[in-house]
């Protein structure tokens, strides 16, 4: 279990100690990091994750797809540009 926010997702997540035991989750939602990254990596649409999850928005998908790309860009060692 997450206990801090992964640097560049502070702007689309918090964390309340009595929300899901201090999980850190999408700003307005119960919905924890870890869900999304479990559903993107078992290879669910990004439009039934929204179907399934009425209280994200396609901003916090595309923010975790982002923080995702720029993680396995680092993972390689390759630059990341901007976009």
């Amino acid at each position: 279990m997450l206990k801090n926010i992964p640097p560049g997702l502070e702007h689309i997540m918090s964390i309340h100690p009595e929300i899901l035991g201090g999980e850190p989750c999408f700003n307005g939602t119960r919905v924890p990091l870890e869900t999304v990254v479990d559903n993107l990596a078992a290879g669910v649409s990004v439009d039934r994750i929204l179907r399934n999850y009425r209280t994200l928005t396609q901003e916090h998908v595309d923010a975790v797809l982002h923080w995702e790309h720029a993680l396995a860009y680092k993972a390689a060692g390759l630059e990341l540009h901007a976009s």
